[in-house]
């Protein structure tokens, strides 16, 4: 086909705008502000129509047809700057979106903070606007009502728990938090300020982290007491900066424990039915947390880092899920359709790396995102063209290596 096929429905997957350059491990997946707008402004200069979940399942269960060009914007985690930033953004160009949020992750009180509709009336000045954090209810209350927004579930605690007896590093003092989830699971009740304060102390230095896995899909492994404090100790003992700059810390690491536990790290894995309870329970109380909070009906999920199996999925049936998103490692030609399963939907990412052959060789912007969207649909064209602007900016990266 060598132009759009327009029936095929796109379904984008944003998550933060405005704190690519915030310290924490995971700024990549966030956005300038200015980039985000140009996306908008493009999707609706070329006519698409943003839309809801609940229209593209009836419209893939074949029961309502959808205006050629729909489009679906998704935003993953619930946060603070989807209200600061993407809803007047989306209001502003007659779009709307879709938040998935954890309910773990929600503020505490009742507040509504400024966002830049304050700063389009002069009410605030840009630079005070507060932007790291996570959303609260009365946020997305107003933004459900507006009908800009629609709120759904991501499940209820977002984390990763341990999976199996292998140290893989350990907690030790870093500009950047690369495992914050090990600090949420130590103060879950902190979990929705670890943006704005440093939560650092809440798990002591030399806490070895073992190897791990997205919540819903882990069975969780928990080591003895005994065994984390003997390895914390050690670590303490040899200085936590010290052995952190050291080559080899892993190999000695394996060393001690092996001298100390032999072949196994003591310890145990939860069984089938806590598994069961414990994933029914992220599934069914965030969803009925939701419906309660904001007064609606929650129907669709997106899995948490793309991460589900069928346990899952048959889980979330059975509590009321109609439809969730494919995960992030599929690679199947599936699309958006008239007139097929509505059980899950395909997204597909919108980050700003040109990558050719996995490499990343440069940063692209609203065209860029426009020939992917062109190629989803099975465009010859957009394929083409995406090809050449990746071979272009091969080459301008080749030609600026340093050394050349």
């Amino acid at each position: 086909m060598i132009f759009r096929n327009r029936d095929i429905v796109p379904t984008l997957m944003f998550h933060s705008v405005g704190l690519q350059d915030h310290p924490w491990v995971w700024s990549y997946i966030s956005e300038p502000v200015e980039l985000f707008e140009e996306k908008i402004r493009l999707l609706k200069n070329r006519g698409f129509n943003a839309i809801t979940w609940s229209q593209l399942y009836r419209y893939m269960s074949g029961d309502s047809p959808l205006p050629k060009d729909s489009i679906l914007l998704t935003f993953d985690d619930g946060y603070l700057d989807n209200w600061v930033f993407v809803y007047p953004i989306l209001k502003k160009y007659g779009m709307k979106g879709t938040i998935f949020v954890n309910p773990d992750f929600v503020v505490d009180g009742e507040i509504v903070r400024a966002n830049l509709e304050d700063v389009w009336n002069s009410d605030i000045p840009f630079e005070d606007l507060q932007i790291p954090g996570f959303l609260s209810w009365s946020e997305m209350r107003i933004m459900e009502r507006s009908g800009v927004m629609d709120i759904q579930s991501h499940a209820m605690t977002h984390t990763w728990y341990f999976s199996g007896p292998r140290v893989v590093d350990y907690h030790h003092p870093a500009k950047i938090e690369r495992y914050p989830w090990m600090l949420w699971n130590r103060c879950p009740e902190r979990k929705p300020y670890y943006l704005s304060e440093d939560q650092s102390e809440f798990v002591e230095y030399g806490t070895p982290i073992f190897e791990h896995e997205k919540s819903l899909v882990v069975t969780r492994f928990f080591p003895d007491p005994d065994v984390i404090d003997r390895i914390r100790n050690y670590i303490v003992t040899e200085g936590v900066d010290a052995f952190y700059k050291r080559q080899d810390w892993q190999r000695i690491v394996q060393k001690k424990i092996s001298e100390w536990f032999g072949d196994e790290i003591p310890g145990h894995y939860e069984n089938s039915e806590q598994k069961h309870e414990r994933i029914t329970f992220e599934l069914k109380e965030s969803k009925r947390i939701i419906q309660d909070s904001l007064n609606k009906q929650v129907d669709y999920i997106c899995w948490p880092g793309g991460g589900n199996d069928p346990v899952v999925t048959d889980i979330a049936k059975k509590v009321g899920y109609k439809s969730w998103t494919l995960g992030s490692q599929d690679i199947s030609s599936y699309r958006n359709r008239y007139n097929t399963n509505p059980d899950f939907i395909k997204r597909m990412g919108t980050s700003n790396i040109v990558k050719v052959r996995a490499k990343a060789v440069g940063h692209g912007g609203a065209g860029y995102m426009m020939l992917r969207i062109g190629t989803h649909q099975h465009s010859l064209l957009y394929r083409i063209g995406l090809r050449i602007y990746q071979l272009w900016k091969l080459v301008v990266w080749y030609a600026l290596r340093p050394g050349r």
